[in-house]
């Protein structure tokens, strides 16, 4: 059985990412920026639903594309961002290396992403930049401050250097706290793409799972004016390590159960 869910859930994602990779190529030179934002929207709405995800809000979530703001959140997979743009589209900040994955490499171009070279500190200053240009531009801005992704059982360190570009623009940061479970409401890994795992390995793992679900949790927006880029990035750190291990202690039967598709409505936690 799971086998069969397996296939089918494969055909569907090689599809999908097909008709992603024609319209980026194709139909998002001719659309407008609503338009893109839109069409983006809907495809990783679709993208969840044929990898059977189901996908939660909680908290108040932002528009579609809010203007300067930066959505900080903690980072388990891959999917973490189209789980993010089903809700709200932002144009990313990921690792230089991504551009080179199959597929989702081209897709991530394709969607404005800014690729950064972590281990070169001028090329931190060179996001920076790009970040404060679209900022001031109004878009919205989306970067994992752990620097690498987790199992999703603990919140790693953030890193500061990329916050810099909110004290230039008097951004809007949004923390979302990220968490994949089952129908139950219970702690997963299926989704985790960690260690050496490939990104046909974290497929198989993911079209094999039955009634999964990942939650955004939207937490207090906050402003930079009275901080410090430090004691900013260890207050949104502070903020989803919070809500990590509130979930936690909680107990996992007290979670809201996943229904099939994408879930729109929005469940306040706060």
């Amino acid at each position: 059985m799971r086998t069969w869910l397996r296939i089918h859930r494969l055909q569907q994602f090689v599809r999908h990412v097909i008709y992603g990779m024609l319209l980026v190529r194709f139909q998002f030179p001719r659309l407008n920026h609503a338009a893109r934002l839109n069409k983006t929207q809907v495809w990783s709405q679709q993208l969840a639903q044929k990898l059977g995800f189901t996908i939660k809000v909680f908290g108040q979530a932002t528009p579609l594309h809010p203007a300067n703001h930066l959505l900080l959140a903690n980072h388990i997979s891959w999917f973490d961002i189209f789980a993010i743009n089903s809700i709200t589209v932002a144009r990313f900040v990921a690792r230089a290396d991504v551009q080179t994955w199959p597929v989702i490499g081209m897709l991530c171009q394709g969607a404005g992403t800014v690729f950064i070279d972590r281990s070169k500190t001028r090329d931190t200053q060179r996001v920076n930049a790009s970040i404060s240009t679209a900022l001031n531009n109004q878009e919205c801005i989306a970067f994992f401050p752990e620097g690498t992704t987790s199992d999703g059982q603990a919140i790693r360190p953030f890193k500061a250097s990329l916050i810099q570009s909110a004290f230039e623009t008097n951004a809007t940061i949004q923390p979302i706290y990220l968490r994949y479970t089952n129908a139950a409401g219970q702690y997963v890994s299926d989704a985790a793409y960690i260690d050496d795992m490939s990104i046909a390995d974290s497929l198989w793992q993911i079209t094999g799972a039955q009634h999964l679900c990942i939650e955004l949790h939207f937490l207090a927006p906050l402003k930079p004016e009275g901080r410090d880029r430090r004691s900013l990035n260890k207050e949104v750190e502070a903020m989803i390590r919070a809500k990590h291990d509130s979930l936690q202690a909680t107990g996992a039967l007290q979670q809201p159960a996943c229904a099939q598709g994408v879930d729109e409505a929005v469940t306040s936690t706060m």
